[in-house]
């Protein structure tokens, strides 16, 4: 009986080390991690994609919008004669704007004309007080001058009694 009961203890340590979960080799471990990252960037790239083409989109839609709305009417035409040139508020380098300016105001309006060509040497004086403040920086994209020609516009329809400023043209805009 001695021999049986040996055999019966072998045959359950066999068992129980069938019974222990294998590790897998290092070689799978790292394929794993290398399918993991290819799924990831794939993740990536298809988001990303999608992202693209819901943006190119939005920005179509924009434009076209853009293209459907009613031209203004035409406007008449206040041009300043002479040409600004006005150093901006830069410290330590000095930099200036060389600017040539008109005004659109409504058609048939000759009080508000005769009014901007007698209150010429205020507004110039208005829109080198509003340039001098700027520094270059804030005068580099296109909606910093977009905000500058709003600006303009406010302050000169301020002093107007006889009709109001449309727009603010710049016929030509340098900043050195």
């Amino acid at each position: 009986m001695g021999d049986a009961a040996e055999k019966v203890d072998e045959q359950e340590e066999e068992g129980k080390a069938s019974e222990e979960p294998k590790k897998a080799s290092p070689i799978i471990k790292y394929l794993i991690y290398v399918a993991a990252g290819i799924l990831g960037i794939i993740i990536v790239a298809v988001v990303s994609t999608f992202v693209a083409q819901k943006a190119a989109t939005s920005v179509y839609k924009q434009q076209k919008n853009i293209a459907l709305v009613k031209a203004p009417p035409p406007l008449d035409v206040f041009n300043f004669q002479d040409e600004f040139r006005i150093n901006t508020s830069d410290v330590g380098e000095a930099h200036f704007i060389k600017l040539k300016l008109s005004f659109g105001v409504e058609k048939g309006q000759p009080a508000l004309t005769a009014e901007l060509a007698e209150r010429l040497p205020q507004m110039q004086n208005i829109i080198n007080l509003i340039i001098s403040k700027k520094n270059k920086e804030e005068l580099k994209t296109i909606a910093d001058q977009l905000d500058l020609r709003e600006e303009i516009k406010a302050h000169i329809n301020h002093i107007l009694t006889n009709g109001k400023v449309k727009e603010v043209y710049f016929r030509e805009f340098i900043v050195n």
